[in-house]
């Protein structure tokens, strides 16, 4: 096998990331590299810095999940496939398939692959998707029995969650930025801070490292899809009938604020707020916040009410078979707003 230090112009960057880092740094969920490539054998070293919640990795080949691990703090070198036929050709991606941990001293780091093919850049996919949002974006409770309730990066997988299987459907690019009890307005336990459109311009606020200006160039979306609005909902429970007027109102500025933020990254976009797998107790907020937009002039806005989550995965959150329906609903509008 022969070592191949990443970046390296044949393999194409997945997710946000800044050009002009000398790293190959997965800041996001699905944030990293996919290839084209016949080999026998493929391996990686990565560097991670979780010292609690250990990050996982995914790899898929030809869009289907293959393999998924953890990483151990520092650098170690990790088996990605083996046992492949070499005469035949692939599409593999090694991405992030879980959220930022709180615990990092940084992003994850794709050092260097070693493999026996000879890789080849694959076509970039002819669209590009960006999701924003919370838990149900970058997937917890994809993985796992029901019955697990700790919060814990193994129950948190990208690979099976709505972005994922919408893009598959479309064959588009994705871009996601999204974290698990984050809103719009509020976070699950009440925390303005903790608002996606606090950190939407950043590259990676929560991160060491990561909180700079997302100024860097990135190919602007050719639709956006916001799932944001359940953990809004959670903080609205708690409150009084009098505190809960005024919060609906931010909640709906808020997430006017959100849609603006997004159209100024990706001018051309459709912005779709597809919201309701976990209830739809803030519809009524999201959707005034939409015809808002219209009004002001944005006519490229929707939104969509989705089916609520027939059942439950891990942590109380939409199941798998949920996400596939999810995935099914976003798809049929996002095909019917962009032939």
């Amino acid at each position: 096998m022969h070592c191949i230090a990443l970046p390296d112009a044949r393999f194409l960057p997945l997710g946000r990331h800044d050009p002009k880092e000398e790293r190959t740094s997965l800041w996001w969920s699905g944030s990293g590299v996919r290839v084209k490539l016949a080999c026998k054998t493929l391996e990686a070293e990565i560097t991670a810095s979780a010292r609690d919640h250990a990050p996982w990795m995914g790899v898929l080949m030809d869009g289907a999940p293959v393999a998924r691990f953890p990483l151990l703090p520092g650098t170690h070198r990790y088996p990605l496939l083996a046992g492949l036929d070499a005469g035949f050709v692939h599409e593999v991606s090694i991405i992030r398939d879980s959220q930022p941990s709180y615990d990092e001293d940084g992003p994850i780091y794709l050092n260097a692959v070693y493999t026996d093919g000879t890789p080849e850049r694959p076509a970039e996919r002819p669209l590009l998707i960006e999701f924003i949002g919370d838990s149900l974006t970058v997937g917890e409770g994809c993985l796992g029995p029901e019955s697990a309730e700790e919060w814990r990066m193994v129950w948190i997988s990208h690979m099976p969650a709505f972005p994922t299987l919408v893009s598959e459907k479309l064959n588009a690019e994705k871009r996601v930025i999204a974290l698990g009890g984050w809103g719009a307005a509020r976070s699950w336990d009440n925390q303005t801070e903790s608002r996606i459109g606090r950190i939407y311009g950043r590259l990676c606020a929560i991160t060491p490292g990561g909180d700079r200006p997302a100024d860097f160039p990135e190919r602007p979306a050719d639709a956006v899809v916001i799932n944001l609005g359940t953990n809004d909902a959670s903080a609205l429970f708690k409150m009084t009938e009098a505190e809960r007027a005024a919060a609906e109102e931010e909640l709906r500025v808020r997430a006017g604020e959100l849609m603006e933020m997004a159209r100024a990254h990706n001018p051309k976009a459709l912005i779709l707020w597809a919201y309701g797998l976990c209830g739809r107790q803030v519809e009524p907020m999201l959707q005034a916040a939409v015809q808002d937009r219209r009004i002001a002039g944005d006519q490229n806005v929707r939104y969509l009410s989705l089916t609520p989550a027939a059942s439950n995965g891990s942590r109380m959150h939409p199941s798998r078979e949920a996400h596939q329906k999810a995935a099914e609903e976003i798809t049929e509008v996002i095909k019917s707003l962009l032939a």
